[in-house]
């Protein structure tokens, strides 16, 4: 006797409505276990594996790979008359009696988890800006994740299941969804990739970009990839038969591939003329600037730094860091992520929000005693902003872990929604881009964000022990807040930019602290 169960998808996060199907990880037939995910699906703040809280088989499924589904509509249907079982039929060996045998797809042993790292491992440092590790997407908070590795699921095979199977399409391969996005922006055809050099066959990055390179390397005008040595190839044609080349642009203005063209770095795959429809990470970004900017009377300060001293004791850092066994790069962002910290502690009105401020009524001013200090994070998939939960007790090597651990995660598109929420005060390096100063825009609801923007080399008047000055040349940076003037005043901010500027101008006064 059937027994039905409905799964509705969940609350994925706060003030989340709705997210998108990226990839089913079960078919109708297939049999679950308790937390198997279902489906990755993708919100405003990351994608997440949805695991499902029944134990069944899958009779149907609501939605396509690329469908929006509404928070609380059904997701999947499941008969949990059906439980899959521990032995024959899931790992391999012959299914029970009534069955007609495992389906060849299914007879060498379970499904694989897609991209699944090994016990342990860890992502390794690549740059101050974070990692480009191929992780698989988190499971969503609250439901915990199965103790198997692999997926335990099977399929209850029928007859004409198994005639059929001869004829049943190659399967899919494995690569998660920022990987398929750069293979198709570089006109890859994964398929001709499996397997990758991942784990259990995944294709990563490195694989999609190895390829591309190949590509070029073999036909630089087209882009196509060579043949495979066991393929017949074809005759050279004629002189008569190769098509003249098409001319060159006279003077290209701007920096962005012809259509099949390769993608440059940083270029999303967007070409002029294309229409981009505003869901997931881009409609999140479009509502919270469109909320700050309407809510809240943001005012702006600014300070020059002069970074020199930071600059260098960033080196000694990092090899006293390694040489104690972690692998870790102490970049000047981390190094100001600690002053900031202990300057909110000195001005806590900048670590604030402002709560109950509706109509005629004036709201409280909410002073918060934990730090979750944002990160901007330039993704593929747009702007992200992971927050370090509890900076305030962290120390500087502790802070530049978490910094390249979530700015890594943010970009291979595996942060939970936990990590996306609950900041307190964010940083945005935009420096990191080559842009000397900025504009930073308020994360609603918080009450100020600080800009940092190149570190070069300046002219800079520097005083001596004896108080003479003279012209040097110094590595030098802008500090640029941006601050909700409802909740700080002026006065305290340029404070606060002063303090933030001085201690990363004298780091050893950071040291005393961390």
């Amino acid at each position: 006797m059937s027994d039905i169960r409905d799964f509705a998808l969940p609350d994925l996060g706060e003030g989340l409505e709705d997210g998108e199907i990226v990839r089913w990880h079960v078919e109708v037939g297939d049999v679950v276990s308790l937390n198997d995910p279902v489906a990755e699906v993708e919100t405003a703040k990351a994608v997440v594996d949805v695991p499902c809280p029944f134990a069944g088989r899958v009779v149907e499924r609501l939605g396509e790979e690329g469908d929006t589904v509404l928070v609380g509509a059904v997701l999947v249907r499941i008969d949990v008359a059906e439980q899959p079982d521990s032995g024959p039929g899931v790992d391999g060996v012959d299914a029970p009696s009534d069955a007609a045998g495992p389906a060849p797809s299914e007879a060498a042993g379970p499904e694989p988890a897609e991209g699944a790292a090994p016990a342990g491992e860890t992502p390794a440092a690549r740059a101050s800006t974070g990692l480009d590790a191929d992780d698989e997407p988190q499971p969503l908070v609250g439901y915990g994740q199965s103790a198997a590795p692999a997926r335990r699921r099977r399929r209850r095979a029928a007859p004409e299941d198994v005639d059929a199977a001869a004829d049943a399409p190659p399967a899919k391969p494995l690569a998660k969804p920022p990987v398929r996005k750069l293979a198709q922006e570089l006109g890859v055809d994964l398929a001709a990739l499996a397997p990758g050099s991942g784990p259990e066959g995944s294709i990563t990055r490195a694989d999609v970009k190895a390829a591309a390179r190949a590509a070029e390397q073999t036909d630089p005008a087209a882009g196509t990839a060579p043949a495979p040595e066991d393929t017949e190839v074809a005759a050279p044609p004629s002189a008569e038969q190769v098509p003249a080349p098409a001319p060159a642009p006279a003077s290209p203005a701007l920096d962005v591939p012809a259509t099949g063209g390769t993608a440059v770095p940083g270029f999303r795959g967007r070409r002029p003329g294309e229409v981009e429809a505003i869901r997931g990470v881009r409609k999140r970004i479009v509502d919270k600037m469109e909320t700050s900017r309407r809510d809240i009377p943001a005012a702006s300060c600014s300070r020059d730094a002069d970074l020199t001293e930071l600059w260098e004791l960033r080196h000694d850092l990092t090899a006293q860091a390694r040489s104690q066994g972690y692998d870790v790069k102490i970049t000047p962002f981390a190094v100001v992520l600690r002053a900031v910290v202990l300057a909110l502690r000195r001005y806590p009105t900048l670590n604030a929000r402002l709560v109950g401020r509706e109509g005629d009524e004036a709201g409280e001013i909410h002073l918060l005693e934990p730090i979750h200090l944002g990160v901007a994070a330039d993704t593929d998939r747009g702007l992200v902003v992971p927050n370090i939960k509890d900076a305030h007790t962290r120390t500087l090597l502790q802070l530049a872990l978490a910094l390249q651990e979530l700015a890594g995660r943010a970009r291979d598109g595996s942060l939970i929604p936990a990590e996306l929420t609950g900041g307190t005060f964010t940083v945005n390096n935009y420096g990191a881009f080559g842009n000397d100063d900025g504009d930073p825009i308020i994360n609603h609801p918080e009450g100020a964000i600080l800009g940092i923007g190149a570190i070069r080399e300046r002219p800079w008047v520097v005083t001596g022990e004896d108080g003479a000055s003279e012209l040097a040349i110094r590595r030098v940076g802008r500090f640029t807040l941006a601050f909700d003037h409802r909740i700080c005043d002026g006065g305290e901010a340029g404070r606060f930019v002063t303090e933030v500027a001085t201690l990363c101008e004298q780091p050893a006064r950071i040291l005393l602290h961390s």
